[in-house]
């Protein structure tokens, strides 16, 4: 017979094994697992997978991205929490996180994540991504400042990240800017943020660093009838 306070260490113990997050109130809505070809290209195994929850209650936040172990979905961390919009896309290595943040309508601020250990990522906040951007956008179209100040804060004023390189160290952005009146109509401006230096360009060579793999990881096509060129 098992005495009560074992019975009831046990159930502690089991209990402890499970994360906290979602939380009550929340339902899973979507689930991204890791990329196959992660492993077929010899990239090291990512065990992460996204889960987007929605609160089902009148509460908030009224939704939940939270990371879980392909190995153990026990295991959960909270990476971001929001009431409107947002969209969470990871790094080839795993080791970054990028969250397009749309807390209104025309709004996109870019929030960078590194990752500390295992599903725990702390946002970088010193990246400043959005602002910048506008920044570079402004140098380098060589507008007058009165220009940046007009963009800067500005709620119809969009930077969106769009593409992470293959080698995890930059990010594609793209610029928006609504026509409101205000002096200029931003269509989708590109430019590159460099996650290392911080820096921005229109370097488009920047994106394909890590693009081109070795010819081991080629497959012989009829092409060549199986025999290596």
């Amino acid at each position: 017979m098992i005495k009560p306070f074992v019975a009831l260490l046990c159930v502690v113990v089991a209990a402890s094994c499970f994360a906290d997050e979602p939380g009550p109130h929340y339902k899973l809505e979507d689930q991204t697992k890791p990329d196959n070809q992660f492993e077929f290209f010899g990239e090291p195994h990512i065990d992460i997978v996204k889960e987007v929850y929605r609160r089902t209650d009148e509460g908030s936040p009224v939704f939940k991205i939270v990371l879980s172990s392909l190995a153990d979905s026990s295991k959960k961390e909270l990476l971001f929490a929001y009431d409107r919009a947002a969209d969470a896309d990871l790094s080839p290595d795993g080791k970054w996180f990028v969250i397009n943040d749309r807390p209104g309508r025309g709004q996109c601020e870019p929030r960078l994540f590194k990752q500390e250990r295992g599903l725990k990522f702390t946002e970088v906040k010193e990246s400043k991504i959005q602002q910048k951007a506008i920044d570079f956008f402004t140098r380098y179209n060589k507008f007058p400042e009165s220009i940046r100040k007009q963009l800067i804060g500005k709620s119809d004023c969009f930077v969106e990240s769009t593409l992470w390189s293959d080698d995890s160290n930059s990010l594609l952005l793209r610029i928006s800017k609504g026509q409101t009146g205000e002096p200029i109509w931003i269509y989708d401006w590109r430019c590159i943020y460099d996650l290392k230096t911080g820096d921005l360009s229109t370097d488009l060579k920047i994106l394909n660093r890590g693009s081109i793999l070795p010819g081991k990881y080629l497959v012989p096509n009829e092409a060549t009838n199986g025999r290596k060129k």
